[in-house]
């Protein structure tokens, strides 16, 4: 006795069911020519090994892909009862009912083969193009980085939305550092080693961004930094600065375009509240210096964690001083909350606030307009005036968007972070025509592209120059004081 068969019982391995087939008689001549003359199973059912591929399927994907036709085609005619035919001793196949089905299984399959055989060829050339971002999405500064992350996916949507970049989408790959530099480094060597990015975003605090620069260089990957404000993550002497290219000004940036502020709003004796970071310590030295030449001091510094609460202490030391001003380099919460306790303590005096993450309309809603009147800001972007912004269109976008979205208008202003950051990515790779981390290292460093932060371009530090706003809370409402523009910032740099 044969495989396939029992007594008097032949399997069909087409219909799978057995049949009465008492002479075993091969299937009738109808079932050859019901399927297309010239298709592979035009032909009696030869062992499988003796069948022959069509010659012009000679690439391994097409082979895959009429082996998996057949098989559906055999799966799918598996489904059919014994009712709906009747054997062949009976005079032949019930054909109508049996025709259509088949038909449209062999149509089905092959629709299936002759759209996926061509795109499979393409398939590798529109995979997407990996960005990795490290922002700090838990602990004392997590809203700060969720804001720049929306931010970078609105421009991201965007940017895909126009057909992504040399015909492949973005993709970024995104993690969280915790708000703590060895985080960030160990986040950035699985973004490079792992996921094999050419060119990484990040990662808000210049501690941070410090940690991860040397590992960024030692493989060769650039680094867009869109916030971080240290002197030292572009000065040529830091281990891993040239890879970076900063879209975010430093901290003597800021002091430049506020420092001329100064005698006009009369601060003379100063105290100075910071974090204890790269960042705040950076920024009381470049601070120091502006007021200096403009004819203020410093009278007291005194510098807190990044998960305080309580400054009553420090702001207490700056009212026995004799302070006329306080100036404060923290994120938006905090300097809320610091406000909020020099106004229960009768510490009235003036207020700037450095740094682009506080802004008028965050402090009011943190810290309540009583709190917050009169107090100033360096801001970087203008959410009220889209012409303040190097691209105007791109700037009405991103807030239309961003509304849209229902993101908290408080980080809008944050937000704008991520978003030129991604922007600056897809140009930078545009311009490198192959997403290599050479190519796009090579390619930002002749790169010019408007965005909300002003014009980005870099200098041969890798720096760019961003406008710098000083905005206040004034009858509770956001007022804009004074702009240094982008293109002002550029005329000076190069006096230099």
């Amino acid at each position: 006795m044969r495989a396939g068969e029992r007594g008097d019982q032949r399997h069909d391995p087409m219909l799978g069911h057995r049949r009465q087939d008492a002479q075993a008689q091969p299937p009738p001549a109808r079932f050859v020519r019901s399927v297309k003359p010239g298709c592979a199973f035009a032909e009696q059912r030869a062992p499988r090994a003796h069948r022959k591929l069509p010659e012009s399927l000679t690439t391994t994907w097409a082979r895959l892909l009429l082996c998996n036709t057949r098989s559906a085609i055999t799966k799918a005619s598996r489904h059919l009862r014994p009712r709906h035919f009747s054997t062949a001793l009976q005079g032949g196949w019930h054909s109508m009912r049996k025709t259509k089905i088949t038909a449209w299984a062999v149509l089905a399959a092959f629709a299936g083969f002759l759209a996926l055989g061509p795109g499979l060829a393409s398939a590798q050339s529109k995979e997407p193009i990996k960005v990795g971002m490290i922002q700090p999405l838990s602990g004392p500064i997590a809203a700060a980085g969720s804001y720049i992350t929306n931010g970078a996916k609105i421009a991201l949507d965007r940017v895909n939305a126009k057909g992504g970049v040399l015909g492949r989408p973005l993709e970024l790959i995104i993690e969280d550092n915790k708000s703590d530099p060895a985080e960030t480094r160990n986040a950035a060597e699985k973004l490079i080693v792992r996921d094999k990015v050419p060119v990484i975003i990040g990662a808000w605090g210049s501690s941070m961004t410090l940690a991860m620069m040397p590992l960024a260089a030692q493989h060769g990957v650039p680094l867009v930094v869109e916030t971080s404000s240290s002197g030292k993550i572009t000065d040529p002497k830091t281990p891993g600065q040239k890879v970076v290219s900063r879209i975010s000004p430093t901290s003597e940036l800021e002091a430049v375009g506020a420092g001329a502020l100064i005698p006009k709003l009369g601060m003379k004796k100063i105290g100075y509240l910071a974090v204890n970071t790269d960042w705040g310590r950076g920024a009381v030295v470049a601070f120091g210096e502006a007021f200096k030449k403009n004819g203020a001091s410093i009278e007291a510094v005194e510098y807190v964690g990044q998960a305080d609460t309580d400054f009553y202490a420090q702001l207490t030391k700056f009212k026995a001083a004799g302070v006329d001003s306080v100036v404060i380099t923290d994120d938006a919460p905090k300097a809320a909350k610091m406000l909020q306790q020099m106004k229960e303590l009768g510490l009235n005096v003036k207020v700037l606030v450095t740094g682009g993450s506080a802004w008028p309309d965050s402090i009011v809603q943190l810290a309540g307009a009583p709190a917050a009147e009169g107090a100033m800001f360096i801001n970087f972007y203008n959410p009220y005036d889209f012409a303040m912004a190097g691209d105007p269109e791109a700037s009405k976008a991103y807030v239309d968007e961003w509304k849209k979205r229902g993101l908290p208008w408080i980080g809008i202003v944050e937000g704008m972070r991520g978003f030129d950051a991604v922007n600056v990515v897809a140009k930078a790779i545009e311009s490198a025509k192959e997403p290599t981390a050479a190519k796009i290292h090579a390619a930002l460093k002749t790169l010019e592209a408007r965005g909300l932060y002003g014009l980005n371009k870099f200098d041969q530090n890798g720096q760019s120059y961003c406008n710098i706003i000083v905005t206040q809370v004034k009858d509770g409402k956001y007022s804009v004081v004074a702009i240094t523009p982008s293109a002002k910032l550029w005329e000076m740099s190069a006096a230099k």
